[in-house]
């Protein structure tokens, strides 16, 4: 017995005539017939009376017909859970932050690429809290992200510790320092970043000028980097960020580095607890091998 003897007699049984069933499948009536007749045989009963007139089910054909389409439907079932699996497989969805597409991306995609030929690759720029939602759900296969990460069913390794630097307007006094301390930026206006947007960025911040017994005057939150490095270019005050974004800078700013030992920002790789695939697998061999201490 074969599925396409099961898909033959639904269609004569729901049809309960032999030439609609037979149009239906695309299929000779002769040839329909001989297939019903094959099928009664492998059950050993009759499962259809026929005669000139009409068509009917039998006892048998009808408690047939229900496994018939029950069997049929899991058979779908089947193909449709394993053309999804293997479509997922061949997905891979990569969530990052600016720092990534700069520091990490241009060096891990193109081995990527040459390790997973067949993998279609989805790149989505995402703040880091969006990014752990994805992963959890599966919207993600990995993260490159910041701190902190809050849920447990997670994965991750630094691979980057970014030195922050003080960014100043062109026309700032300070502009034409080579290096700035934090004891020169007491009192100085300054732009700071949301940490709902940042990350770390805010605290890690706050916390050096604790540290240096230094305060700057806040006089503006900006939502993430690339608006805080604007706003600096508009002359609203000083900010501290990673380095990495001197890559776009428009003219407006300069980049200073910090006198003594800089305050460091970590670039993540996350992931989801559990049994890897195998393109995420060499992913992270690959992203760890960028490791920057």
């Amino acid at each position: 017995m074969e599925l396409r003897h099961l898909r033959y007699f639904v269609a004569v049984a729901q049809a309960l005539n032999f030439t609609r069933a037979a149009e239906k499948l695309h299929t000779s009536q002769p040839s329909l017939s001989s297939q019903i007749r094959d099928l009664e045989t492998c059950v050993g009963v009759p499962l259809l009376v026929r005669d000139k007139r009409k068509v009917a089910l039998t006892a048998a054909g009808e408690c047939f017909l229900q496994d018939a389409l029950a069997i049929l439907e899991q058979a779908e079932n089947a193909k449709v859970r394993a053309r999804k699996t293997g479509q997922e497989d061949n997905h891979f969805a990569i969530g990052f932050v600016p720092s990534a597409e700069v520091n990490l991306l241009p060096k891990v995609l193109p081995l990527f690429r040459l390790k997973q030929p067949d993998t279609h690759i989805e790149l989505v720029s995402l703040i880091t809290t969006e990014q752990e939602e994805r992963i959890l759900n599966g919207e993600l296969d990995v993260g490159l992200m910041r701190h902190p990460v809050y849920s447990p069913e997670l994965d991750y390794l630094e691979l980057i510790h970014e030195p922050l630097v003080v960014v100043l307007p062109v026309n700032h006094p300070l502009a034409n320092e080579q290096a700035i301390s934090a004891e020169q930026l007491h009192g100085v206006n300054f732009v700071s970043t949301d940490p709902a947007y940042s990350g770390a960025l805010a605290m890690i911040v706050k916390n050096w000028f604790q540290q240096q017994e230094s305060q700057p005057n806040i006089v503006q939150v900006a939502t993430n980097i690339l608006v805080t490095m604007n706003l600096v270019g508009m002359g609203l005050g000083v900010t501290l960020i990673p380095g990495y974004m001197n890559n776009f800078n428009t003219g407006q700013v300069v980049f200073r580095p910090i006198v003594g030992e800089a305050p460091t920002l970590a670039l993540l790789m996350a992931w989801k607890k559990g049994e890897l695939k195998p393109a995420l697998q060499q992913f992270i061999e690959l992203a760890q091998r960028q490791r920057i201490e």
